[in-house]
């Protein structure tokens, strides 16, 4: 696991080191060129003070000091050699007797080797004299080395101190992120408040906004979840305490009517709890976290699906089922959602349609996605229940059907996770309901009309009623 502790100081650490040995070398050698330009003008001075002189020559040179802190007490010609030849190159004086400079025939600065040790030269002409003044290379090198020690040491005391501050300061930028962790390892597991962003550096403050929208999130999936789970208890306590009691007094019933009977209404029981627990799940799978929708689902297959299971309940009931004009397009929406939600509104107009009337799905495409419009020719509904049927559990007054209040609820979940619309709306032309939902095309898919259909269970083109 990489620590951004570390990830921060070891490229700084880096780049630290890198600038102090450019630095460092830079330096070094600037400092070793002033030292050796500083020598040379040195010898040069030796020579002028020589040449100057009208006197003959003496027979040692004045006690010149060095111009650099390294020995103050070092006379200059304790390091420098010089020597002055006449015309035909007779050594009139020499300030080291037992070193021999070999004649010089160049004037200005070169380099001679005597006795394995090389020396600078600087050689000049006065008169009919030729002085020459050298010096080892290697005590020049002594020297600027000397002089770019000094001058470096600065830096190479500098470089460490500059990488502890940088790792200081970096420690007291982390500890706020130190004391959030600290902060979330001491919360309970069911705490869902937002974490604090006071004192976080601005650019670590998002991500703790993210993750304080990501707690909220949960904080209201899980409010979401007790709240089904509580819903979900109390509308399954009613019909299981209804089948005890239906079994009780199955077991004390005497007559074979009376038991026969009591064996309907425990069958009728039993089938609104399973109706009840599939609405449970169903609402429990519409309202959990979904991935994206799939790149689309064919909407008539979905409706031909729904005709197959609802047709036989249909029948039953002596009521109609049409689908006069298939659409060819699709909705970004999954396939058992989609059958699944037609089912539901198919289920709710079955239930309100009387013997001989007609269930109607109409399926047109609409501002980039589909209508489905289920037509019944139920009662209708008050205009003040037409948004209330969509909680959970509602039962409108009165009604003694086997609904289980969670159909319509199942199909809102539905249509708003896949950025639909579903309403309402009571007939115009005659008594009924339209349930109206629209939901969103895939991505690229053409807008279109189905104009041509076939004819669905029940036979017949007519257009749907309005």
């Amino acid at each position: 696991m990489s620590s951004l502790r570390w990830s921060l100081l070891i490229p700084l650490w880096g780049a630290l080191l890198l600038v102090g040995c450019i630095s460092a070398a830079y330096t070094y050698l600037q400092t070793r060129q002033e030292t050796n330009g500083m020598l040379d003008h040195q010898m040069e001075q030796v020579a002028a003070f020589l040449a100057a002189r009208s006197t003959g020559v003496p027979p040692r040179l004045p006690a010149l000091r060095r111009t650099d802190d390294t020995d103050t007490d070092y006379d200059i010609d304790e390091d420098y050699i010089v020597e002055v030849r006449d015309a035909g190159g007779q050594v009139l004086y020499a300030s080291a007797p037992n070193v021999q400079l070999p004649p010089i025939s160049w004037s200005g600065f070169g380099q001679v080797r005597v006795g394995g040790i090389e020396y600078r030269v600087y050689s000049a002409v006065s008169a009919a004299h030729r002085i020459a003044v050298a010096q080892q290379l290697d005590l020049r090198r002594e020297t600027a080395a000397a002089a770019a020690f000094d001058a470096l040491l600065p830096v190479g005391l500098m470089i460490p101190i500059l990488a502890a501050i940088i790792a200081a300061v970096i420690r007291r930028q982390l500890l706020p992120l130190n004391e959030t962790a600290r902060a979330v390892a001491a919360r309970a597991p069911v705490a869902l408040d937002p974490l604090p962003t006071g004192g976080l550096p601005v650019e670590v403050r998002p991500l703790i906004e993210e993750i304080n929208r990501l707690l909220s999130r949960v904080a209201l999936a899980s409010e979401h979840e007790r709240r089904f789970i509580a819903d979900a208890a109390h509308a399954l306590r009613t019909p299981l305490a209804a089948l005890q009691l239906q079994a009780d007094v199955l077991d004390g019933s005497q007559e074979a009517a009376e038991r026969a009977a009591r064996v309907a209404e425990l069958r009728a029981g039993i089938r609104r709890a399973v109706r009840l627990s599939h609405h449970l799940l169903a609402l429990a799978r519409s309202e959990s976290p979904h991935g994206p929708g799939p790149a689309g689902t064919a909407v008539d297959p979905a409706v031909a699906e729904a005709f197959h299971v609802y047709g036989p309940i249909a029948r039953a009931r002596g009521v109609e089922l049409r689908h006069p004009v298939p659409c060819l397009l699709e909705v970004a929406a999954d396939p058992q959602d989609l059958v699944l939600l037609i089912g539901n509104l198919l289920d709710n107009a079955l239930r309100y349609t009387a013997a001989g009337g007609r269930v109607v799905v109409a399926t047109t495409a609409e501002s980039g996605g589909v209508r489905i419009e289920v037509i019944d020719e139920g009662s209708g509904m008050r205009a003040a229940e037409l948004e209330a049927v969509f909680q959970r559990f509602y039962r409108s007054p009165g009604d003694l059907s086997e609904g289980s209040g969670l159909g319509l609820a199942v199909v809102r979940a539905i249509v708003e996770r896949r950025g639909g619309r579903v309403q309402l709306v009571n007939r115009t032309d005659r008594t009924g309901l339209i349930a109206r939902v629209w939901l969103p095309g895939p991505v690229g898919q053409p807008a279109g009309q189905g104009t041509s259909g076939v004819a669905a269970p029940g036979g017949g083109h007519d257009p749907p009623p309005a």
